[in-house]
């Protein structure tokens, strides 16, 4: 699979289908010296999860690669609620590590994400969606969802399809099962279209963040926590606040929409101290004599935390 490389060593975040498992086989292949380990997490939705866990750490021994399994309990239902605590225990394997995670994200999902980004009213960095520079590394951005499943075949890489991935409950599975598909019949070239406006929004936002440096200049604690000086919030119009806080959030992973936007906006105007406002992906906001710090909830704050089991497996 051209193209498919690791740049710098890397965590590989699999869940056991066909898209991670695929990455994992071609990176192995290409620079096994690269991977840091194998991060699977079993987010506690019963046997098809703890099988795909099984899968992966099985895959990763007989490579003699390390494997880190998360194990959590007492999940809401919902996919904002498994993608916090995954990336929580993501970020936590990748800092033991001294590794950059790599998720295996394909072009399909940069289609989905723009688009529901789209159906969210999100503003310019949203609308960048999967392409951004940033923390995380997605080596097979660039490929489709039919290769990855063409390579699996040919190669005879093993996955386990996720049965959560055909619940209708869950938007992002209507998008790709049901809106998209309509769109692509009634306007042919939907989906290059929504690739070509990420990639236009990726250009804007990257100068965004690049004007966010070189003027405000806030400071990033391990991708988990943003300290912005209270100077900086005192922004001269709502043109640059637009800009300047969705900016900002991204960089602690929060996706802001023209409302979060304004919610945020009008908080920081606030001189009080020791204030706290929630935001998407469970990030806080809090005011602070100095200036204004966004963490992810619960830092430092063990009971906050859905209770996450550990195992590290190796070969020897």
């Amino acid at each position: 699979m051209d193209g498919v490389r690791l740049a710098q060593r890397a965590l590989l975040a699999v869940s056991g289908g066909a898209d991670s498992m695929v990455m994992a086989s071609v990176l192995f292949d290409a620079s096994p010296e690269r991977i840091a380990g194998i991060a699977t997490f079993d987010h506690g939705t019963g046997a098809a999860a703890e099988e795909a866990a099984s899968l992966v750490v099985a895959w990763a021994e007989s490579r003699r690669l390390p494997a880190f399994v998360g194990r959590a309990s007492g999940l809401a239902q919902t996919e904002s609620s498994w993608r916090q605590a995954r990336w929580s225990f993501l970020h936590g394997v990748a800092a033991r590590t001294s590794a950059a995670v790599a998720t295996a994200h394909t072009r399909d999902d940069q289609v989905e994400t723009v688009f529901m980004r789209l159906l969210r009213g999100s503003g310019v960095r949203g609308l960048a969606g999967l392409l951004a520079r940033g923390p995380i590394l997605r080596p097979m951005l660039g490929t489709s969802r039919v290769a990855v499943r063409a390579y699996a075949t040919v190669c005879a890489v093993p996955f386990l399809d996720d049965p959560s991935n055909e619940n209708r409950r869950f938007l992002r599975n209507r998008v790709r099962q049901e809106l998209l598909p309509l769109l692509e019949r009634n306007e042919p070239g939907f989906r290059e279209w929504l690739i070509t406006l990420g990639e236009r929004a990726a250009v804007w936002r990257d100068d965004v963040s690049d004007a966010v440096d070189e003027f405000w200049a806030p400071s990033v604690q391990d991708g988990v926590a943003v300290h912005v000086p209270r100077v900086a919030t005192r922004l001269p119009d709502r043109s640059e606040a637009a800009l300047f806080w969705p900016e900002v959030a991204g960089r602690v992973g929060v996706a802001l929409d023209w409302r979060g936007t304004a919610r945020l906006a009008s908080f920081t105007t606030k001189e009080r101290t020791g204030l706290r406002m929630p935001l998407s992906g469970g990030v806080v906001v809090r005011s602070e004599r100095r200036g204004w710090t966004l963490e992810r909830a619960g830092m430092g704050d063990e009971s906050a935390a859905p209770p996450i089991c550990w195992h590290h497996a190796t070969t020897d």
